[in-house]
Formats: structure tokens, C-alpha cells, sequence
């Protein structure tokens, strides 16, 4: 299949941090000086934070009385109070069949994946039916969600070689990392390497894919360095398909014992066939995209206080063409500009008291627009040439500042556990006002097997500026759009037996002013508005056996969610009606021969809702929707590993029949890969 690599953007490389007007400390001068981060200093030193805390119903068995969770601005260790949290460990990402974090995330319990692109190339990430802006996305506990539009917050500047663990926080957590996780969040996890290790893969497969990478870790007595990047490719399943995505990350921590630093810089580079993607009229849609990322962390004790500052900034190029083989012809043909900027900085502090321990902080966080489309007109002497494009130029613009301060208490109390708090956030988009965003978790552990909690907690999305402003022939603008406001709660158990875990939950959610992109009856035009509310509820249950590496069956998993969503509107709409009702995960590890074994990872799914079929001969839509097929997707990957190597060949849906997740887009059946990897370790 014959390739198109845009010259859009320059090569990618680091020298964009330095000697420019947006580079992160430039960026951050106007909205976050250095009084600002004194006085947050002041005010914190007198309670302290550590972040709400979580319940682990992971897919391998950990002990359950005392983890650390990282999914938090300070990581603490976990004490147990009422929130759900799936873990994927290290080991378990090295095993299973994927080639991507975003492959790896649809093996997680209500995790609901809507995949237009294959192997990570755009996924909508959504839990408990959310939809994909409801949700959260983290590095390090460092917010990297994109403002612009959740299609890209999966956008990230990481790969698989860098990741130690992955968390999944479910249901809203305003009190853990402010506005925007209403559904919850995924954290991802780097630099808990405690060895010198350098890692080189490789693997090849069909549709003209190969993947290789190369990460390397670097200890010292008082820092630790790692260098990842990561290049993949396909030549597409179908036409145009094709995708091509290069990243590179970097995380440098200096253990000093005054100071420590944490430094991460990342980078990311996707370019692909977006074949449907917005629409079923245009199978030649491309995008390329660029995401650049950066973050300076620490973690400060002063007394019984401990301090946790950070900054960050990330920022993402967008270039989206409607057809691209006429682009190539016609360079003036329909496409879409954007580069969008979110930068800012926390202060955590956290110190034990009477009561339990105490807490505190502060958020502000700025996002901006640069775009042909979306956003306010800017002035004609303010226009900014798009890079790469002299004939291009952004001529709209948009901005906001949001800052929350927090407080939290975590109580034990005999065989009960509490946290309770609240967030205040104020930002300029919704003007003067300061939203209160209170929630408490409580648990009993009559056992050290069993633990039964229950939680309550609130939480708010602010739209996007694709929410706000994008423009089609087929959609109109609403500026007028209202913050989404949501309140969960949630009852739930747990019981533990030596290497073993049962789980079940129950949660109900509402949220009012839902933000949706609906048909009005008559209309073949769609609008974002504000839907009047959405309560959804569901039940997850399971749970999992960890027998051992030395026996036949080894491992084995098996988790079961359900969920049901009233809409308070007949309008037709893409997102808040498709949710995913079912959602069967089955886990087996299982030994073939000696140091070869087998992980099998099957999923069944139904999603409610339906789509409009398109007839790509006649050019017409059918008048009534056509339901989304339920299917079962069994992947399978064999590997033979040993300390050194590890080789594998992996099949994902094997039974090789072609499913849809998201309207019309038709995603691949049987995918066949296999590939090598060397670790060379030095304790």
C-alpha cells in the first residue's frame, strides 16, 4: 500500500525546549510565579496530604492491607478506605498479547475502549460508560489529558518499554486530581527501575508491521536515569489504514537528600490513515499529530510535612486533512490546524496527626488554542503561521485558567477507615463562581480476608474546545455550553485468601447538564448541547487465582461488568447512548512446556446503541440505526522467557471475525506477530 508521510511538522527532537517563547519555564512565567509558589508553600506547611485512598481488585494478587498507590499527586501507602483501583504489574505487560498501552488497557475490567485506529493509532478511553472526555488521563500523576478533544488524550508520549504499572482509578476523582474525571482516571507509571538494564525488541507481522525499541536504565548512588524510544508501523489492514508512530521519553531523577529532582520529557509522533474516522462520506481522512511533554517533580520533608511540587506542560500539533490524496494534489484542500498548550503546577503537602494524617494543596493548571477552526476570531495582525505551512495561519484562539485548593482528612479508627474532603475550583470559563466538590470513602475490615466500603463523591468536566466551537457541514457550534456535573456513589466488598481475590461493586452515578452531540428530531445537522441528565449504574463482580510459575495453570482471571443508563431526551446521540452494556474478561495463564507458556486474554462485548449504515455505493445512510453487533475476541500470545530473552508469537482476535466499536468503522480481524526481546540487567 503506498504511503503518505507528511513534511507538516519538522524532525522531532529536544531542541524545542530551549530558546523559544514557549518553552515550559516561558510558558509558565505569567501564570504561576514564583510568589504564587511561596505562598502555596505558607499555606500548606500547617496540614498535609495524602491522596484519597484505594481499593486494589487488580489482576494479579498483591496484598491488599498495604500497597503503595502512585495514582496521586504524593504517592502514600494505601491504607484501606473505599475506592476501586485495577493494577496491571510490569510482569503482566511484558505477557500479555498487545503492542500498545492502549491494547493493554481494553484487558482491564470496565474499561471500555472505542478504537477507530488500530494498535493505539486513536482509541476513545471511557470507564464505568463514560464517555471519552469523562475521563482522566495521567503520567506519573501528572494531568496529560488534551483540551482540544479526548480523541487525543491517548495521544501519549510514552511506549510500553518505559511503563513499570498501570492504574485505573474508578468513578470520579475531583478530590485526587480536579476538574475533568468524572468516569475516573488512568494513571501510567515509569521510573521504578532499581536496576542498571538495557532492553532491546523487536517484531514483525502482518499488514507490513514491525515494532522496535530500545530502553535503557542507569543507576547511581544518588540518581537514576532511563532513555526509551519506540518506532511502529503498519501498512494498514484495509484502505488506508496505514500507520506510522515514533516515540521517545526520558525521566531523570536525582535522589539528593535536601532536594530531589524528578525530570520527565517526552515526545510523541503519529501519523495515520483515518480511514471513517469523522465520517462514513470520507475513507481517505489523515491526521498527524505531535505531542511534546515535560515535568519537573519533587518531594520535600520538613519535619513531619512532606512537600510535593511539580510543574508541567504539554502541548499537541494537530493536522487534520479531509481526503488526503487529493491534498496532495490541491495543498489548499479542506484541512484543520491546531496546537494546543496545557501547562501548570501542583503543590501537595501531607503530615501525619492525631486523628490519622492531614492534607493539602493546590492546582492551577492554564489550557490554550491556536486553530483555524476552533475558538474566537483573533485580530489580523495577531494571526500565527502555521509551522510548516506559509499559505496557513491560525486565526482563533482560546484560553482558560483553572485553580483548585483541596483539603482532606484519613481517619482509622479500630476497624473502620474514613477520608473525607473537598475541592474548590475556580476558573475563568465559568466566571466568578467557586465551585465545592466535598465526597467521603469509608471501609470495615471486621478480617484481615474481608473488607466491605462505600463511597460518595461529586466532580465536574469543563467542555472542550471542540465542544465549544468546531464547525462542519454537518455540525454546529455551541459556545453557550455549561460544565458537566456529576455525583457517584458506590458500595462495594473484597476478600482476600493467600493468592487469591474476590471482588463485587455497585455504583450509581447522575450527571446533570450532560454534554452531547445529538440529532434533534427532523435534523440531519448535530449541535453539542447540555442534555438535562444521564443516570447510569452497574455491578462489577470476580475476581482472581494466582497459582504460581512452577504450575501447569498459573494464572487465572475472571471479572464481569454491567452497566444501564437512563437519558432524560429521545435525541439521537453518538456517545451517551453506546455504551458498553456487557463486558466479559477472561485471563488464563497456563504452562506448555518447560519456560513456554501461554496467556490467553478473552473478552466478550455488547454495546447498546446503534449506528446509521452507510452505503459506500449508493452514498446514502440507512434512515434506522442498525444495533452494534455483540462479539467475543479471544488474543493469544505464546512466549518462551527466560531472564535474558524473551520470545514470542501472539494472534489477536483469532477467531478472525471483523467487529465494529464505533459507527462505521470496520476494525481488524485475526492479526498474526511475533518478535524477540534481550534484557541485560546489572543489580
Amino acid at each position: 500500500m503506498k504511503k503518505f508521510r507528511s513534511n507538516c511538522f519538522s524532525s522531532v527532537c529536544f531542541r524545542r525546549w530551549t530558546n523559544k517563547s514557549y518553552a515550559v519555564f516561558n510558558s509558565l512565567r505569567r501564570c504561576v510565579t514564583i510568589g504564587v509558589l511561596c505562598a502555596s508553600y505558607t499555606i500548606l506547611v500547617s496540614s498535609g496530604r495524602c491522596f484519597a485512598q484505594t481499593d486494589s481488585a487488580q489482576l494479579r494478587i498483591i496484598d491488599l492491607r498495604e500497597l503503595e498507590v502512585s495514582a496521586a499527586a504524593a504517592p502514600d501507602v494505601f491504607a484501606p478506605i473505599g475506592r476501586a483501583i485495577t493494577q496491571v504489574q510490569r510482569v503482566e505487560i511484558e505477557r500479555r498479547p498487545a503492542q500498545s498501552l492502549v491494547d493493554m488497557l481494553s484487558f482491564i475490567p470496565g474499561v471500555d475502549l472505542r478504537t477507530r485506529g488500530p494498535l493505539g493509532a486513536q482509541s476513545d478511553l471511557s470507564i464505568r460508560g463514560s464517555t471519552f472526555d469523562q475521563t482522566l488521563v495521567l503520567l506519573n500523576g501528572i494531568n496529560i489529558s488534551d483540551s482540544q478533544t479526548g480523541h487525543y488524550s491517548l495521544n501519549l508520549p510514552i511506549d510500553m518499554e518505559s511503563v513499570e504499572k498501570i492504574e485505573v482509578l474508578e468513578g470520579p476523582a475531583a478530590r485526587i486530581f480536579g476538574n475533568n474525571a468524572l468516569g475516573g482516571a488512568v494513571n501510567f507509571i515509569t521510573g521504578t527501575q532499581t536496576e542498571n538494564v538495557l532492553r532491546a525488541s523487536f517484531a514483525r507481522g502482518e499488514y507490513g508491521f514491525y515494532k522496535a525499541s530500545l530502553a535503557a536504565t542507569a543507576q547511581t548512588r544518588r540518581s537514576s536515569h532511563h532513555l526509551a524510544v519506540s518506532e511502529t508501523a503498519s501498512d494498514g489492514y484495509m484502505h488506508n489504514t496505514d500507520f506510522y508512530n515514533l516515540t521517545a521519553f526520558m525521566q531523570h531523577k536525582w535522589n539528593d537528600s535536601i532536594v530531589p529532582l524528578d525530570l520527565q520529557l517526552g515526545v510523541s509522533n503519529r501519523d495515520y490513515g483515518a480511514n471513517s474516522f469523522y465520517g462514513a462520506r470520507w475513507p481517505n481522512q489523515h491526521e498527524l499529530l505531535q505531542t511534546y511533554f515535560g515535568a519537573i517533580k519533587s518531594n520535600v520533608s520538613v519535619g513531619r510535612i512532606t512537600i510535593s511540587p511539580a510543574i508541567y506542560w504539554r502541548r499537541n500539533y494537530d493536522r487534520y486533512t479531509l481526503n488526503r490524496e487529493q491534498d496532495l494534489q490541491e495543498p489548499t484542500f479542506y484541512r484543520n490546524f491546531h496546537f494546543t498548550d496545557a501547562y501548570g503546577a501542583n503543590v501537595i503537602a501531607s503530615s501525619p496527626n492525631r486523628f490519622g494524617r492531614a492534607s493539602a494543596g493546590i492546582l492551577v493548571r492554564n489550557e490554550r488554542i491556536f486553530s483555524n477552526n476552533l475558538g474566537n476570531p483573533m485580530e489580523e495582525k495577531d494571526h500565527r503561521e502555521v509551522r510548516g505551512h506559509s499559505d496557513r495561519w491560525y486565526n482563533r484562539t482560546d484560553r482558560r485558567t483553572s485553580t483548585s485548593f483541596f483539603l482532606e482528612q484519613n481517619m482509622h479508627v479500630g476497624k473502620w477507615s474514613a477520608s473525607l474532603g473537598a475541592l474548590a475550583n475556580h476558573n475563568n470559563y465559568t466566571g466568578n463562581k467557586i465551585n465545592i466538590y466535598p465526597g467521603i470513602d469509608l471501609a470495615f475490615r471486621p478480617n484481615d480476608m474481608l473488607k466491605m466500603y462505600a463511597s460518595a463523591n461529586v466532580a465536574m468536566r469543563l467542555p472542550t474546545f471542540t465542544d465549544l466551537y468546531y464547525e462542519a457541514p454537518g455540525h454546529r457550534s455551541n459556545p453557550n455550553l455549561e460544565p458537566e456535573k456529576s455525583a457517584e456513589y458506590e458500595i462495594g466488598a473484597s476478600k482476600t485468601t493467600g493468592n487469591s481475590v474476590l471482588i463485587v461493586n455497585y455504583f450509581y452515578r447522575t450527571i446533570s447538564d450532560a454534554i452531547a452531540w445529538i440529532w434533534q428530531p427532523g435534523e440531519q445537522i448535530s449541535q453539542s448541547m447540555n442534555l438535562t441528565k444521564v443516570n447510569t449504574h452497574g455491578i462489577s463482580l470476580g475476581g482472581s487465582w494466582n497459582v504460581g510459575e512452577n504450575a501447569l495453570l498459573q494464572s487465572i482471571s475472571a471479572f464481569y461488568t454491567f452497566m444501564d443508563s437512563y437519558i432524560s431526551t429521545e435525541y439521537q446521540s453518538d456517545y451517551e447512548r453506546s455504551y458498553l452494556r456487557h463486558k466479559l474478561n477472561i485471563g488464563v495463564t497456563h504452562r506448555l512446556f518447560e519456560r513456554v507458556s501461554a496467556n490467553w486474554q478473552i473478552t466478550r462485548q455488547e454495546r447498546n446503541g446503534g449506528y446509521l449504515r452507510y452505503n459506500s455505493d449508493t452514498g446514502i445512510f440507512d434512515t434506522e440505526a442498525t444495533p452494534y453487533d455483540p462479539f467475543w475476541k479471544i488474543d493469544l500470545r505464546v512466549y518462551r522467557q527466560t531472564e535474558r530473552v524473551n520470545i514470542f508469537i501472539e494472534a489477536t482476535n483469532l477467531g478472525g471475525k471483523q467487529h465494529r466499536d464505533f459507527g462505521n468503522i470496520i476494525l481488524p480481524g485475526r492479526w498474526i506477530r511475533a518478535g524477540i526481546a534481550i534484557t541485560l540487567k546489572q543489580s
